[in-house]
């Protein structure tokens, strides 16, 4: 609650969020107003509030939502301020968000938008299966993973996902596997090393989660049993390794479940910021992903793993 009001005090005038201020520690490069928009819609969103409830934050979702609608464009392209690279993970968190409100609250006038969001993404998926940077140049786990979100996330709302994108999503983690389809790499062929193995291990079985594979899998098994022996530690804070990995745990349930949340829901509100002008929010600076996305990205990520 907390960091919802953060979010609210943040944000502009006309509806959007910033990934630059005017909070502290921002990003210093280009800004990117759709990603931050997505992400804080998202996490009202998680919380349960839409643009249509009678919540005290109803107001702000709506206007978050107009602001996506607006910056949206004929093809489905959400992108267009921010780095190069921020294309496509742009537009799977906007197609998230639009789908997850779609999805809550049969909205007739998101579902156009919101199908044209994911018709946009898999009219660009790379023939290796899956996505980065640009249309149809490659794939890369990190990227391929919020897309894959938002695929599951239209189907969620009974949105049309055609089942040959999701094969060739399966075909790319394959390529991308390694312990016998237990982790995954960041490309074909390429691994970041350390924490980046972890966090593309924790989106690789996520993937997988969504596209069928069953909780007694011994592939998704031994990769969780990974993820286990790397529990979150404040000392080697990778705030996106953590929301991937909370989400398959959250998803096979049972002992892998209780063993991540018992140290992730006590770690993660121990360091909220308690007084202040950034109260609810938490700070960047240590954070693996940090400088990338600045405080209003850990802060979202933290929220997405509370609720």
């Amino acid at each position: 609650l907390a960091a919802l009001k953060w979010l609210v005090r943040n944000q502009r005038k006309d509806g959007s969020w910033s990934l630059v201020g005017p909070y502290e520690d921002g990003i210093d490069h280009v800004d990117n107003p759709a990603a931050a928009t997505a992400m804080a819609v998202m996490a009202f969103l998680g919380a349960g509030h839409t643009h249509l409830g009678k919540s005290s934050f109803q107001g702000n979702v709506s206007r978050g939502i107009k602001v996506l609608l607006n910056k949206q464009r004929k093809s489905g392209d959400f992108f267009s301020m921010g780095p190069s690279t921020h294309r496509f993970y742009t537009n799977a968190q906007c197609a998230i968000a639009l789908c997850e409100a779609y999805a809550m609250t049969h909205d007739a006038k998101l579902k156009e938008p919101a199908q044209k969001a994911v018709d946009y993404l898999v009219e660009n998926q790379d023939e290796d299966g899956g996505w980065r940077y640009f249309p149809r140049q490659g794939s890369d786990t990190s990227v391929t993973g919020w897309v894959v979100m938002a695929l599951q996330s239209a189907q969620m709302g009974y949105l049309y996902v055609p089942p040959k994108t999701l094969k060739q999503v399966g075909k790319y983690l394959d390529r991308v596997s390694t312990h016998k389809g237990q982790r995954y790499l960041y490309r074909i062929g390429q691994s970041h090393g350390g924490s980046s193995d972890l966090a593309m291990t924790a989106e690789g079985l996520l993937c997988r989660q969504y596209l069928g594979w069953p909780k007694t899998d011994l592939r998704l098994r031994g990769g969780i049993e990974f993820i286990l022996q790397n529990l979150p530690d404040w000392s080697r804070r990778d705030v996106y390794y953590w929301y991937y990995a909370t989400q398959v745990c959250h998803h096979m349930e049972g002992k892998a479940w209780q063993t991540w949340n018992r140290t992730m829901s006590a770690l993660i509100p121990e360091h909220q910021i308690r007084s202040g002008q950034e109260q609810g929010s938490w700070d960047p600076v240590g954070d693996q992903w940090g400088h990338n996305g600045g405080r209003l990205f850990v802060t979202c990520l933290s929220v997405y793993m509370l609720e």
